[in-house]
């Protein structure tokens, strides 16, 4: 049975999909497992006797004068018609409207043409989607410090509705996600969401490695005293590739480590940066929110702040990426 949204007895507390749940195996009273051993019973064992079934009076999550929906992520209670969480932003019902039907579900008024007043015309059959920029979370939700959610979605600007739910989960479950977009591009993506000063710091390392990863590639590659071990590693002869390698200089052995060393160690560096840059960017927009509120005066420019100072940095991020294909195929004149 499922228990996500019901209240374990002992401590009154909703159970969420990742709670360690056990059940009594007399009347099917869930609860806690530290709830369980801290009473050391199932709290109905009184009531045993009398062949009591929790099944048969399992009551509702909400209170007789309550409706609405529990989230099965974090067990929150939300507004019966509500699409998302109120506080992890997971999506409650999946609403769709058709043609006929504005976004709050009520009728267009339909003109000639099949178009609506304000001259937008739909398909017939088609679906309106609803798309919440804040990812069904209320913009006054407290992200930490003071910021609010409306005020980070003014910062980011750009794919609100990921990082939204990113930082709420972040702020509540203290769990991020894996930005793959990080990983790949790493220090500029870093500079891209305008972290200047970190992002500029592991460019400079990246640049660095690029080129000397190049530089050690153009060497090997050209010189023939690796002729046999790549022969012999290519046709997957693991003997011969280790008897070669064993047969090399000491200077040219050290080269050829050197080079696997700073491959390895920058696919290393894309995973770290992959895995952090949410929490990364999270402590960032708040820090440079904070400061822009302190040094906002009128309140009615604060949001023409928060746009200006925060989004993202387009023509950097083209620069970079012209940048690091000018350095990737340098080495081809020398060939």
């Amino acid at each position: 049975m499922d228990y996500i949204g019901k209240k374990c007895p002992v401590c009154d507390k909703y159970f969420h999909a990742y709670d360690d749940i056990v059940v009594c195996p007399e009347c099917g009273t869930p609860s806690h497992r530290e709830c369980y051993q801290s009473i050391g019973k199932c709290i109905n064992a009184d009531k045993h006797a009398q062949g009591y079934d929790y099944q048969k009076d399992m009551k509702s999550s909400f209170s007789d004068d309550e409706t609405g929906t529990v989230c099965k992520k974090c067990g929150t209670k939300n507004p019966e018609n509500a699409f998302f969480c109120n506080k992890c932003g997971s999506t409650l019902n999946e609403p769709q409207f058709n043609s006929t039907q504005n976004v709050y579900g009520q009728p267009y008024q339909q003109t000639q043409n099949n178009q609506t007043p304000n001259n937008t015309q739909f398909p017939q059959g088609a679906n309106v989607i609803m798309f919440d920029p804040l990812a069904g979370v209320s913009p006054n939700t407290d992200l930490g410090d003071g910021v609010t959610v409306g005020e980070t979605a003014k910062f980011v600007k750009q794919s609100t509705p990921y990082f939204i739910t990113v930082f709420n989960n972040i702020k509540n479950f203290s769990k991020s996600r894996f930005n793959f977009c990080a990983m790949f591009f790493s220090g500029g993506y870093l500079l891209f969401r305008k972290m200047y000063k970190i992002g500029a710091f592991i460019t400079a390392i990246q640049a660095a490695m690029i080129i000397l990863d190049l530089y050690l590639s153009y060497f090997i590659n050209s010189s023939s005293v690796y002729s046999k071990f790549f022969e012999a590693l290519y046709s997957y002869d693991s003997n011969a590739a280790m008897l070669h390698l064993s047969q090399l200089p000491q200077k040219e052995l050290s080269m050829l480590g050197l080079y696997y060393a700073i491959s390895a160690l920058m696919l290393i560096m894309s995973i770290v940066i992959g895995a952090c840059a949410n929490r990364m960017y999270f402590n960032h927009c708040k820090k440079q929110i904070i400061k822009i509120k302190n040094e906002t005066d009128d309140p009615t420019k604060l949001d023409e702040a928060l746009r200006k100072k925060g989004s993202v940095n387009f023509p950097l991020a083209i620069s970079l990426w012209i940048t690091y294909l000018v350095i990737s195929y340098l080495p081809l004149l020398f060939y």
